[in-house]
């Protein structure tokens, strides 16, 4: 985002103490995965060995290094120039180092491990989507002091994030063939449900994205006074729940066969309470309980494309709706299922 041009964004003040925080964020999160492993083998094989064997021989833990290594040069260069967000020399260098790091990622992926080169690419991709689009998004909500230049920002972003869109979806598409085949019979597992639930606050999303990057884009040139900013931190609000399922599903077993999957792990509670006596396979069957919740999330939707077709300043209610959309779609694709 720093390197679009100076007329085409408002303005930004990023703490310099924020971005500093955010490498060593990397650093100290990443290595979760591993803690996880050593915990496993430490008391077996000691955890001074567990720690060795997994940082030299695990593929994670060399890709680990890898990110630890990559880091340490990013936030030196964010150390050593004091004006470091403003020098291209030091931007440059910087994005290829986090596209090196998203890349290292995609590598040592589950999704890479099980489909090689051609997961690690596809993971890549789809981290890459939503670095660029949630991660302008983030920034541009929550530091941004006046939204000046607003239409040309628009007309910089826009196709940005419409490409990010775009890679999320074509690479997630790729992704669940590979890691969820049995979209449907996953939801009897709570890795199911956490993608269900991924699936649905990402239609908000779009809906919240689309207001934000067309309809006020016209709305603006009647009302430049208007503030966008505040319909902007109700759309990073929906991308960090989605964030929030995205950890809890990297908890979760990848559900490649249900019905193996069920063996050494137990159906999701919140399935087991809604259906009980449900067996595999399971199949979408429209019954009439379900309408009554359909409807309240189209009028859920509804009530934002509203919200900002009368240029209405209540991104809380909307915010509220898109949740509201998210629990009755929700109620109404479980009521279906047989």
């Amino acid at each position: 985002m720093q390197l679009a041009p100076a007329g085409s964004k408002p303005l930004v003040e990023i703490p310099r103490w924020t971005v500093n925080l955010s490498i060593v964020g990397i650093i100290l999160l990443a290595s979760a995965p591993l803690l996880q492993i050593i915990i496993r083998f430490g008391p077996s094989i000691g955890y001074g060995q567990a720690i060795s064997s997994v940082l030299f021989t695990f593929k994670e833990g060399r890709a680990y290094l890898i990110v630890v290594g990559l880091c340490i040069l990013l936030l030196l260069q964010f150390l050593l120039f004091k004006n470091s967000l403003q020098e291209k020399k030091v931007l440059y260098p910087s994005v290829l180092i986090t596209v090196c790091i998203i890349a290292i990622f995609g590598w040592s992926s589950h999704l890479g491990a099980i489909a090689g080169l051609a997961g690690a690419a596809i993971q890549f991709l789809h981290m890459l989507g939503v670095a660029v689009w949630n991660g302008i998004l983030l920034v541009i909500a929550w530091f941004t002091q006046e939204a000046r230049n607003w239409p040309a920002f628009l007309k910089w972003y826009t196709p940005v994030a419409i490409a990010g869109v775009l890679m999320i979806l074509v690479s997630g598409l790729m992704t669940m063939s590979y890691t969820t085949p049995e979209y449907v019979n996953s939801w009897m597992l709570s890795y199911g449900q956490a993608l269900l639930m991924k699936h649905l606050l990402f239609i908000p999303l779009i809906v919240f994205g689309f207001g934000n990057g067309f309809i006020y884009k016209h709305k603006l040139k009647s009302n430049p006074s208007f503030n966008p900013i505040p319909w902007l931190r109700a759309e990073a609000i929906i991308v960090i729940l989605v964030f929030g399922f995205t950890a809890f599903m990297k908890l979760q077993t990848p559900p490649h066969e249900v019905a193996e999957t069920l063996k050494y792990s137990e159906p999701s509670d919140v399935f087991t309470m809604l259906h009980p006596e449900a067996s595999l396979p399971l199949s979408i069957s429209l019954t009439a309980w379900a309408l009554m919740p359909a409807i309240i999330a189209l009028l859920s939707l509804g009530t934002i494309v509203y919200s900002f077709r009368r240029n209405q300043s209540r991104p809380g209610s909307s915010l509220i709706a898109g949740l509201v959309f998210v629990m009755s779609a929700y109620a109404a694709v479980m009521l279906c299922v047989q």
